[in-house]
């Protein structure tokens, strides 16, 4: 019985989520935005994530922005492939 228990346990435990895998021909690059840019992928951001959490996609997107707010952050990551422009423009090394 206990067996069955920790079996039925395990199924109902979401998977933990895995760390992104760092491609070597793209370099992540973090840019200064506006406040509006950084809203609008705080919300394109929550509106297309799964949420496992149980929360609402409007409570996402206020919990987002109250994090932006608090730290002050309004950079945003991009990632720009290395090959022979964007080395040219001096945009990856």
């Amino acid at each position: 019985m206990a067996f069955k228990a920790t079996s039925s346990m395990a199924q109902s435990q979401p998977s933990p989520a895995r760390q992104p895998v760092t491609d070597p021909d793209y370099q992540q690059v973090t840019v200064p935005v506006p406040r509006a840019v950084s809203l609008v992928t705080d919300v394109a951001a929550a509106l297309f994530s799964r949420s496992s959490d149980g929360k609402s996609k409007v409570q996402d997107i206020m919990d987002r922005r109250r994090k932006r707010s608090e730290t002050g952050d309004q950079n945003l990551k991009v990632s720009i492939p290395k090959n022979g422009l964007t080395r040219t423009l001096g945009l990856v090394e």
